[in-house]
């Protein structure tokens, strides 16, 4: 009956951390998308003000 607490308890921290790492792994991709987004945004400025 021990066996299967502690293998519950295991597994339950396993979920939690998993979950921990894909909401971490999300936000750290919404960044990447944000920092590329804004780059494009300041290139089309500056391209603008060369051109003209």
């Amino acid at each position: 009956m021990a066996q299967i607490a502690k293998a519950s308890k295991a597994t339950g921290k396993k979920v939690a951390f998993q979950q921990k790492q894909k909401d971490s792994g999300n936000n750290v991709v919404k960044w990447i998308f944000a920092v590329l987004v804004l780059l494009a945004i300041l290139f089309v400025v500056y391209s603008v003000f060369i051109v003209s």
